[in-house]
């Protein structure tokens, strides 16, 4: 009789294909690495790698789609409905929190995102951008919320305001993530990002 691996069985080791993946092409660029470097690190034959994935370039699509999917759940926990600015300026530092947190507990996904994933070929870098698109999207909601609710300025262009603030939160996120910060050092940048959201340069 045939052994066929339950499907718990499969999903883990489809896991632990990505978790090696994601350390090995952080570590060492997606182009400079195989199969092979995944396998090794797995104790695993090339073969086995391929039962589950089609080539690395799948791999790498499975850890964008994975990053997407976590960076959604972040926004989809924080509806659009706050109703003062002491309500979204709380809300802002939730979303800047589980967004770091995101990244903090892998750095190796901020590498790849902001860097790897602009090397690989036009098409993996329009679907980075895309994520970062769509998080654009989801901000302007909280914007347009903001407005009809009389707590943000009316004449705001909310699609331009909102590709801005994904902007800096994008920075923050790779800057804190790459550099290892502890909580000390990420609090100014969760502050100053929300400051200039609420407040702007004025004094």
């Amino acid at each position: 009789m045939a052994n066929i691996a339950s499907p718990e069985k499969i999903a883990r080791r489809r896991q632990d294909i990505l978790d090696a993946a994601i350390d090995i092409f952080a570590d060492k660029g997606f182009h400079a690495s195989g199969i092979a470097d995944i396998a090794t690190r797995l104790g695993i034959g090339h073969g086995t790698v391929y039962r589950y994935y089609k080539n690395k370039r799948d791999i790498f699509n499975e850890i964008l789609n994975l990053l997407l999917s976590e960076m959604a759940t972040v926004v989809q926990q924080e509806p659009p409905n706050t109703n003062s600015l002491t309500e979204y300026q709380q809300q802002l530092e939730r979303i800047a929190d589980r967004l770091i947190a995101i990244f903090r507990e892998r750095p190796q996904l901020a590498r790849i995102a902001f860097y790897e994933s602009y090397g690989v070929d036009a098409e993996i870098s329009d679907a980075v951008n895309r994520i970062q698109e769509l998080f654009a999207e989801f901000t302007a909601y909280y914007l347009l919320n903001g407005i009809n609710k009389n707590f943000l300025r009316r004449e705001m262009d909310t699609a331009i305001a909102a590709r801005l603030v994904t902007a800096m939160l994008m920075e923050t996120v790779k800057h804190v993530a790459l550099n290892d910060f502890n909580d000390a050092q990420i609090a100014p940048w969760r502050q100053e990002i929300i400051r200039l959201m609420i407040g702007g340069l004025s004094r």
